[in-house]
């Protein structure tokens, strides 16, 4: 029989004691371990990700792709071989005599000429004289002038377009635009028929020193010379 006052033997309760708390540990550093592996992976996993997103922010799209920019001076050049201007279809070149009255003048003639202006058709003019001019509108000068009346002779089978008529006059040495006044002019109808005479007079303010020298043009047409008459007020 056991002595109640000897002493227990510690060695027995104390192995189980250390033995659990030896498992612990162990079970605590695998946990331990275990977070520190599952942080290092996410940690890796950001990482990787924000490079390849990188990588991809920086590549070139497909759509976005372009083609090697030219050198300077190495324009393109269209396949048509034009330097890429490109000439307005059927306007009128500058100074084409169609759009030019000064361009479609003939040489001067004599007051008491019949020159022609195109076959069947001949102008003259019928007279030249000095008058007092009226001024009836804006920008119209009164005082002495001219009255220069004028023939159209159409032989043609055809009638004439006369609408787009201009008459002018010029006086002196250095043959200054004279001044039209409305008062005591009459201007050509729209057309002269064909085997008719077409009769118009026009009035221009000329000074008196000046009516020794008297050009009178008149364009009836752009596809049509312009006639001139060149002699002096009687």
């Amino acid at each position: 029989m056991t002595d109640p006052t000897e002493p227990l033997d510690p060695s027995g309760p104390r192995d189980d004691d250390d033995a659990a708390a030896a498992t612990r540990r162990r079970r605590g550093l695998l946990v331990a371990g275990a977070a520190v592996l599952v942080a290092a992976a996410v940690v890796v996993a950001l990482v990787v990700r924000g490079a390849d997103d990188g990588a991809d922010a920086g590549a070139p799209t497909g759509s976005g792709s372009s083609s090697a920019t030219p050198a300077p001076g190495d324009a393109a050049t269209p396949e048509d071989g034009t330097d890429g201007t490109e000439a307005s279809e059927g306007a009128d070149a500058p100074g084409d005599p169609a759009e030019d009255p000064g361009a479609r003048e003939q040489p001067p003639v004599a007051l008491d000429a019949s020159p022609v202006v195109t076959d069947g058709i001949t102008l003259r003019v019928e007279s030249l004289t000095a008058v007092d001019g009226q001024a009836a509108r804006p920008g119209e000068i009164g005082g002495p002038a001219v009255s220069v009346t004028i023939v159209v002779d159409n032989a043609d089978d055809q009638p004439l377009d006369l609408a787009g008529t201009v008459v002018n006059a010029y006086s002196g040495p250095d043959l200054t635009p004279a001044n039209a006044l409305s008062t005591g002019t009459s201007a050509f109808p729209a057309e002269a028929p064909a085997g008719t005479t077409t009769t118009a007079t026009y009035v221009f303010s000329v000074p008196a020193d000046e009516r020794d020298q008297v050009r009178v043009t008149v364009d009836t047409a752009v596809d049509l010379p312009t006639v001139v008459f060149e002699g002096a007020a009687g």
